[in-house]
C-alpha cells in the first residue's frame, strides 16, 4: 500500500486539571456575629448623626456638632457648605488641634511668634509629633546661634584681658595697682548702675577704658581731680570792694 502523501494533523493537547495548589483562595470565614457592646455603639452612633442631621436652629446644630465624635465630624463636615461652616464656626476636623509644645527648661514660647509656624504646620496637617520635631529643630538652631555669639563674647573679653595684662603701662607688676585706682575712681564718681554696665557689655574688660578709669584714678590720688565739688563760689562783693578793688592802698595816715 503507497504511503498517503497527507501530513497528520497535530494532536489535540489534553488540559491537566488544575493542581491543588493552584485554586483559588476562599473568600474568607464567615463574619462574626456583633456583640452587643458593637450593636449599642452603633446605636449610640445613628442618635448622634440624626441628632446633627435633624437639628435646624444654629446652637442647636452647634451642640449637636460638638457632641460627635471624631470620624462623625469628619463625614458631617463633608457634607456642609463653606457658609454653613463659617456661621456654626467648624473648622475643617483634618485640620490638626495642637497642644502645648514641650520647650527647654527655662525657654517660654512666644506665641506671635509661633503663629505663623502653626499656620504652616496646620496647611500641612502635620501631626502634634511631627510638628514637635520642627519645633526642637529650629529650638536647637536657635541655641547653637546663641552659643557662638556667647563664645566670641567670651573669646572677645579674653583676649581684651590677656591686653591688659600685658600693656607696659598699667598691666605687668602694675595691674594690682592700676586696677585699685580704676576701683577708686568708679567708687568716687558714684553713678548708680555704672558697675552693672561694665559688667554687662563687657566694657570693662576694654583696655582703653581700663586705661581711662586707671588714669582717672591716679588723678584722685594725686589731689588733682575732685568730680563732683567743684570750689566754692566767690561770696558777693560790695560796692565799694568793686571800686576799689585792685586800685592804690591808702596809708592809715592819709
Amino acid at each position: 500500500m503507497a504511503d498517503d502523501p497527507t501530513p497528520n494533523p497535530d494532536p489535540t493537547p489534553v488540559n491537566p486539571e488544575p493542581s491543588l495548589l493552584s485554586q483559588p483562595a476562599p473568600n474568607g470565614d464567615p463574619p462574626l456575629a456583633k456583640t452587643s457592646d458593637q450593636v449599642a455603639a452603633e446605636a449610640e452612633s445613628a442618635k448622634r448623626v440624626e441628632a446633627w442631621t435633624g437639628a435646624t436652629e444654629l446652637e442647636a446644630r452647634k451642640a449637636a456638632y460638638a457632641a460627635l465624635t471624631p470620624e462623625e465630624k469628619a463625614a458631617a463636615f463633608k457634607g456642609l457648605k463653606p457658609e454653613d461652616a463659617k456661621a456654626l464656626g467648624i473648622e475643617d476636623p483634618a485640620i490638626p488641634v495642637y497642644t502645648e509644645f514641650k520647650m527647654p527648661e527655662g525657654f517660654k514660647l512666644d506665641a506671635e511668634a509661633m503663629k505663623p509656624a502653626l499656620d504652616l504646620f496646620k496647611e500641612s496637617r502635620l501631626p502634634q509629633d511631627q510638628a514637635q520635631k520642627f519645633i526642637d529643630l529650629a529650638l536647637s538652631r536657635e541655641k547653637a546661634a546663641a552659643d557662638r555669639q556667647m563664645q566670641a563674647f567670651v573669646d572677645t573679653q579674653n583676649q581684651w584681658v590677656s591686653a591688659i595684662k600685658a600693656d607696659p603701662e598699667i598691666g605687668g607688676t602694675k595691674l594690682q595697682a592700676s586696677l585699685a585706682a580704676a576701683a577708686r575712681a568708679i567708687d568716687r564718681l558714684a553713678i548708680p548702675g555704672l558697675k552693672d554696665a561694665l559688667n554687662l557689655t563687657g566694657a570693662g574688660n576694654h583696655p582703653d577704658v581700663v586705661k581711662a578709669f586707671v588714669r582717672v584714678g591716679q588723678l584722685m590720688s594725686e589731689d588733682r581731680f575732685a568730680p563732683g565739688h567743684p570750689p566754692a563760689p566767690n561770696p558777693p562783693r560790695s560796692p565799694a570792694e568793686v571800686i576799689y578793688d585792685g586800685g592804690p592802698k591808702q596809708s592809715a595816715d592819709a
